[in-house]
């Protein structure tokens, strides 16, 4: 148990290390959004990642799955851009978003639910 313990200190221990660094140093609102991107980009390859092991474990083959994760990517991409993806910079630094934000998360929600919805049913 003690070992678990130490174990849990040292991985959250970055958590406290970051918070210092963050605290001690000025990050400027470039270099802030670049790491909120790389993290962002980390977390989606990390569920992404386990999600499509998880379906090519599941499927017949890797034509599937490869087939629905570029479906997925295209008609999010079409529709991201119906709902106004020629505005550029949607989330701004300065706190002011354009307005079809809001309308780009309910059609990456309506999209999750679909698929999610068939599992469920199955």
């Amino acid at each position: 148990m003690i070992e678990a313990l130490l174990w849990g200190a040292v991985a959250s221990s970055s958590l406290i290390v970051g918070g210092v660094i963050a605290l001690s140093i000025d990050v400027s609102r470039r270099w802030l959004g670049i790491i909120m991107a790389f993290g962002s980009g980390v977390l989606i390859s990390a569920v992404a990642f386990e999600l499509v092991e998880e379906s090519l474990a599941t499927a017949e083959g890797p034509a599937g799955p490869a087939l629905g994760l570029a479906a997925g990517s295209v008609l999010y991409f079409l529709g991201n851009r119906a709902l106004g993806g020629e505005i550029r910079h949607r989330k701004r630094s300065s706190g002011r978003q354009a307005e079809a934000s809001g309308k780009a998360i309910v059609l990456g929600i309506v999209m999750d639910g679909i698929p999610e919805s068939l599992v469920l049913g199955l």
